[in-house]
């Protein structure tokens, strides 16, 4: 390719940019900034009923108005079953919170088209989306339909997949930094293991991960596992925060919310997370045993 072509593919290049920028907005200068992150909610799931799942949710909210917070992530199951008084605690509870709540589907909220409409409809979001602040773009993914391979499930899994690559793309082009958040956990020990209940499939997972890489993606918030820790790779090159959240955990940390501390444009060395136990609970009861009975999102 010659010196005019690769002027031009460069000026065509910086123009769809341009455009694309003009459409969505000009990313924020960077100013540091607070967020939080939200585990499962999941009204219904907690051993004491779900009325006290509801009342660990506004003490949640209590507890994120104290700390002055520019916004929330709550990433997925916010009810556990589903049921009309599961969604309708959920609803009167959830503007309690001050700051803006950014909500995510979980697999007890999404294991069908049907309920995939339903979440949108009941919570007034759309089941992923993206947003920039500070620098910094948030790209929140539905990992039901992304990692799913239910038949109905498959034009929404191949527009997703494009709509992930294209939200990085773009980030990097306007030089923001990237965080990601969604439910499942791509990995638990390490990016070769077997499936599980809790992971990204390995059919899809070493795709999910190259893009991690491939756009250095260093922070990714997740739910799913009940339980609260960071998880590295090999090469420590990015952190998975799990969050058990306020219906039931099954490790040793209790209920609580991480708090993250952001310092700089750097998300390398910019991003500091806190695990902060939920105040005012009653009680930290550990759950025994494993989840059951919980929405099939695979073909098998």
């Amino acid at each position: 390719m010659n010196r005019l072509a690769i002027l031009l593919a460069f000026v065509a290049y910086f123009h769809a940019v341009l455009a694309v920028s003009e459409k969505r907005g000009v990313p924020n200068l960077f100013e540091p900034f607070r967020f939080c992150q939200l585990g499962d909610i999941q009204i219904g799931f907690g051993l004491d009923g779900w009325q006290n799942d509801t009342y660990r949710m506004h003490l949640a909210a209590q507890q994120v108005n104290a700390q002055n917070f520019d916004f929330c992530i709550a990433v997925g199951d916010l009810t556990n079953d589903r049921f009309s008084y599961e969604i309708q605690a959920f609803q009167d509870t959830f503007p309690e919170f001050e700051p803006k709540i950014h909500l995510l589907p979980g697999n007890h909220d999404i294991s069908s088209v049907a309920t995939l409409k339903q979440f949108s409809l009941d919570y007034n979001v759309s089941d992923h989306g993206a947003f920039s602040h500070n620098g910094y773009r948030f790209i929140m993914l539905d990992s039901i339909t992304l990692i799913s391979n239910l038949t109905e499930f498959e034009q929404y899994t191949r527009e997703e997949w494009v709509w992930f690559e294209t939200e990085l793309k773009y980030a990097t082009a306007v030089k923001e930094q990237i965080i990601v958040a969604h439910h499942h956990l791509p990995f638990e020990f390490t990016e070769d293991e077997p499936d599980s209940y809790w992971t990204f499939p390995n059919r899809v997972r070493g795709r999910y991960l190259d893009l991690i890489k491939e756009y250095n993606v260093h922070h990714i918030l997740v739910g799913h596992r009940h339980e609260t820790k960071n998880i590295y790779p090999t090469d420590n090159s990015f952190t998975i925060y799990v969050v058990a959240g306020t219906a039931r955990f099954f490790d040793d940390n209790g209920f609580g919310i991480n708090y993250f501390n952001v310092s700089s444009s750097n998300s390398a060395t910019g991003v500091n997370q806190t695990y902060v136990h939920l105040q005012g609970v009653t009680h930290m009861k550990r759950s025994l045993g494993l989840p059951n009975g919980c929405p099939d999102i695979f073909a098998h």
